[in-house]
């Protein structure tokens, strides 16, 4: 037999109120960071690859051409110097992007962040399910709350959307 405190249940009702609403206000935060972040991911990656693919490309052409295809290149586009050049500045510039694009993936531990988000993205609907069907004591929940904060500290300065700026005209 349980002897319950009054006020208790109250008290604990509370609390499950409490901590819900503050799992409902994360739970936009972090689907925020991982629609801006997967975007993101994509560019950098679709960059990387068109970028790089574009480079090999634009130096594989005079290689396998030759004289040949590099005459007929600088006559076609009307160029002083010859086509190859031209081609291979080009190729220089979308190796830069690509390796750019890459590092910043990288460095910025995109994928790494990205799988943090979304394993708290999960672990907020458990929490969310545990406390409305009463499977999780607010302590429970509470406890397993700040963990799950806890591995996405670095939404703390989110990833904002660009949008265009707009100047107020001067006074």
């Amino acid at each position: 037999m349980s002897v319950t405190m009054p006020g208790r249940e109250s008290r604990d009702g509370d609390r499950r109120a409490d901590l819900l609403s503050l799992i409902k206000q994360k739970r936009p935060e972090v689907e925020s960071y991982l629609r801006l972040a997967a975007s993101r991911r994509r560019l950098l990656i679709n960059t990387t690859i068109i970028a790089g693919t574009l480079a090999a490309a634009l130096t594989a052409a005079p290689a396998l051409g030759g004289k040949t295809f590099a005459g007929w290149l600088t006559s076609i586009l009307g160029l002083s110097s010859p086509a190859w050049q031209l081609l291979c500045g080009v190729a220089s510039m979308c190796s830069i992007a690509a390796a750019v694009a890459t590092q910043l993936l990288k460095s910025h531990n995109v994928e790494d962040r990205i799988n943090r988000a979304q394993g708290a993205r999960a672990k907020i609907q458990m929490l969310e399910v545990g406390i409305e069907s009463g499977l999780m004591t607010p302590a429970e929940a509470g406890a397993a709350y700040i963990l799950c904060i806890g591995d996405i500290t670095f939404l703390q300065a989110p990833l904002r959307e660009s949008r265009p700026r707009v100047l107020a005209p001067p006074v």
